[in-house]
């Protein structure tokens, strides 16, 4: 990846519809630095984004994987609130889809994507954070070097403020 100051330097040289081609500003690689999540569960992420009230077996046939990765996927996604899940019958479910050949007893989960708003503000939030750690690593940067053991390594016991 490249260093922020020569992303930089580019963004002064090119307009932004150039930026945006660039790999590094892909929602992907956004989602993986900012939330932490992998390829799949960003993928997961996105077809919940422009897709509604989405079974497993939806994500399943989509993406052409086995069940279990794609629900490991989901407990992801919820256990970091990024969507919703809920409990829909069947029967609800395939005439929402139009699925005549779905069984119509039982239950099953949906999941959706959380507002993108919100989402947004979340990730704003966590950068800032990042930001604010980062700046107050770089104001004690200073006290590294009176803290160098015989190697050169840093000492061990240094902690920044």
């Amino acid at each position: 990846m490249e260093s922020i100051s020569s992303q930089l330097e580019e963004m002064e040289r090119i307009d932004i519809e150039k930026l945006r081609e660039k790999d590094v500003f892909k929602s992907k690689k956004l989602f993986n630095c900012i939330l932490g999540l992998n390829d799949l569960e960003t993928q997961v992420f996105a077809y919940l984004l422009n897709n509604s009230d989405v079974g497993t077996s939806e994500l399943t046939d989509f993406f052409d994987m086995d069940r279990s990765s794609i629900q490991r996927a989901l407990q992801a996604l919820y256990d970091m609130n990024l969507i919703s899940r809920e409990s829909m019958s069947l029967k609800k479910y395939s005439n929402l889809k139009n699925l005549k050949h779905l069984k119509k007893r039982g239950y099953l989960y949906v999941y959706n994507a959380n507002d993108i708003k919100e989402i947004k503000k979340r990730m704003k939030f966590l950068l800032k954070k990042w930001y604010e750690s980062m700046d107050r690593y770089i104001d004690s940067i200073d006290s590294l070097f009176d803290c160098y053991e015989e190697n050169g390594e840093l000492c061990s016991e240094f902690e920044f403020k």
